[in-house]
């Protein structure tokens, strides 16, 4: 299917619109997060998750680390996460 072909709904065959696009699945604090578009029936409420399309990564400044331009470096949230941790 081509990324501009109309998505319709399973249940009612209604044209789906696009309710998220690139919404990141997984845990934050994964490396590499799968990325999908979400598209809701207007007529029958159904969701439907599609692959998002690749995007262009970003290099943090911090750490080096590549992921996507939406989303914060996973890898610095790591590091802040534990770095206030202290051995009782």
């Amino acid at each position: 299917m081509s990324e501009t072909a109309k998505k319709l709904c399973p249940a009612c065959q209604c044209e789906l619109t696009l309710a998220s696009a690139a919404f990141p699945m997984g845990s934050a604090f994964a490396h590499e997060r799968f990325h999908v578009d979400i598209y809701r029936c207007p007529q029958c409420d159904r969701v439907e998750l599609f692959a998002a399309q690749e995007e262009e990564k970003v290099t943090c400044p911090v750490c080096g680390a590549t992921h996507s331009p939406k989303e914060k470096c996973p890898i610095c949230a790591l590091n802040t996460a534990f770095s206030d941790h202290t051995h009782r």
